[in-house]
């Protein structure tokens, strides 16, 4: 399979958050939160556990709904904020452009009851209408680059935990998105399978996919962003180049979580 290599030096968005707030009842999840992504970059976002990070994530795709703010993907504004509130577009022009995403989840999410090649070709044969021959063949491909060919007739109850995720990965691949959204994709696996999930990662990294990656793992955000971003009670503190942020941080609270984790 032939990649899409993006020109890493093309710093044209294909993500904008503008000022993006987002509450669960009393919590305030996002406040004020503005973040781009642009051609071919690697941001890996980072922080403690409910600073936001995945529901920024989420926010992207629709999985969740914004309640002010400005969404704007490969140029079209998706969600915008008028008179305070909130206009998406209409719902067949957001399928349209949401389209341009594709999201590995922490847990695979993954259809029991379809094999893996199933799994991989049911979105671009049943919602982009493309031909399933081309399809299937693209999916081997795809197989082939996460190193689970010999998998395609298996069910995900039949694989590891990190051969689940590489499935999930390849099905998210097979949508041919401009951006591939992972949200602590290893964090539900155990620790002698993340590397093979992050190979595959680092490997995309690699042909020029443009990506957004929400981890813990902190050696691999350095190894592989361009930019990280450090989220704290659902603002950016601070973000950066992986050595400046990881070695001479700039604000204590950074300092201090990188303290605790590394």
């Amino acid at each position: 399979m032939t990649a899409i290599v993006h020109d890493s030096t093309d710093a044209r968005p294909i993500v904008e958050l503008e000022d993006i707030h987002k509450r669960y009842g009393d919590v305030h999840a996002l406040r004020g939160v503005t973040l781009r992504v642009a051609r071919g970059e690697h941001v890996a976002i980072i922080g403690s556990s409910g600073s936001g990070k995945s529901t920024l994530l989420r926010c992207v795709n629709q999985l969740e709904v914004i309640d002010s703010g400005r969404i704007t993907i490969n140029g079209e504004v998706l969600a915008d904020t008028e008179n305070g509130r909130v206009r998406y577009l209409p719902e067949r022009s957001i399928r349209r452009i949401l389209l341009q995403t594709a999201m590995v989840f922490q847990h695979f999410n993954l259809f029991g009851h379809l094999t893996c090649l199933d799994n991989i070709t049911i979105a671009p044969i049943e919602i982009k209408k493309e031909d399933p021959g081309e399809v299937r063949d693209r999916a081997f491909g795809l197989l082939k680059m996460v190193g689970l060919e010999q998998k395609a007739k298996a069910y995900p109850a039949q694989l590891s935990g990190g051969q689940k995720q590489r499935i999930a990965i390849a099905r998210a691949l097979a949508m041919r998105p401009s951006i591939l959204l992972f949200d602590e994709p290893t964090s539900a696996l155990d620790p002698e399978i993340t590397g093979e999930v992050l190979r595959v990662i680092r490997d995309l990294a690699a042909q020029g996919y443009t990506m957004a990656l929400v981890t813990h793992e902190m050696g691999f955000a350095r190894e592989v962003a361009n930019r990280v971003v450090f989220m704290d009670e659902g603002r950016i503190v601070e973000e950066g180049i992986p050595d400046k942020m990881f070695d001479d941080p700039d604000s204590e609270r950074l300092g201090l979580f990188l303290q605790a984790v590394i």
